[in-house]
């Protein structure tokens, strides 16, 4: 058993503050978050929320050599993934913003976990072979740029993705 620190500093009470959130987020019964297999998923090193408003854009940037928890939200974002493998959502939050949103995603080239959801998503991969992409809701385009990349997703959701690259196309519900 580790001792608890008396005295935090303000980068140290930064990250607990960010991690507890991350936690509520994926244990919450409603998120999608919560219904994932994180089996294969890096440790977040870095997390980065969008919690603005809809219908603003915003700009999610991962950091380099860190793995990074790039969670884009209501409104239109813009999500660069690092080069050390990350986890990526195109929308972290439930269903419920009225209006289309888009969310461009360009992952670096580590081994990455996409998940295009609950948006128009127009997904650039990365060079990984080990990278994999959920694509069950919504709908775009997904650029695999190795085509040793899986993209799991469902009969019912395929219709509304292009693929482009995209070889290895899995209609399981869970993998890494």
């Amino acid at each position: 058993m580790h001792a608890r620190p008396r005295h935090l500093t303000g980068t140290a009470r930064l990250r607990l503050a960010a991690g507890a959130t991350l936690l509520c987020l994926l244990a919450g019964g409603a998120s999608a978050a919560a219904m994932t297999s994180h089996a294969g998923w890096p440790p977040d090193q870095h997390l980065v929320m969008d919690k603005g408003p809809g219908g603003l854009s915003h700009v999610l940037r991962g950091r380099a050599g860190v793995h990074n928890y790039l969670l884009g939200g209501y409104g239109n974002d813009t999500i660069y993934g690092g080069n050390a493998g990350d986890v990526i959502w195109g929308d972290y939050r439930p269903s419920g913003w009225p209006s289309h949103q888009v969310a461009v995603i360009h992952a670096g080239d580590g081994p990455n976990f996409i998940y295009a959801n609950d948006t128009v998503n127009y997904v650039f991969t990365g060079t990984n072979p080990r990278t994999v992409v959920h694509a069950h809701e919504d709908s775009g385009v997904i650029h695999c740029e190795n085509p040793q990349i899986v993209v799991f997703t469902s009969h019912h959701a395929l219709p509304h993705y292009r693929l482009e690259g995209c070889r290895q196309i899995s209609f399981y519900s869970v993998g890494y």
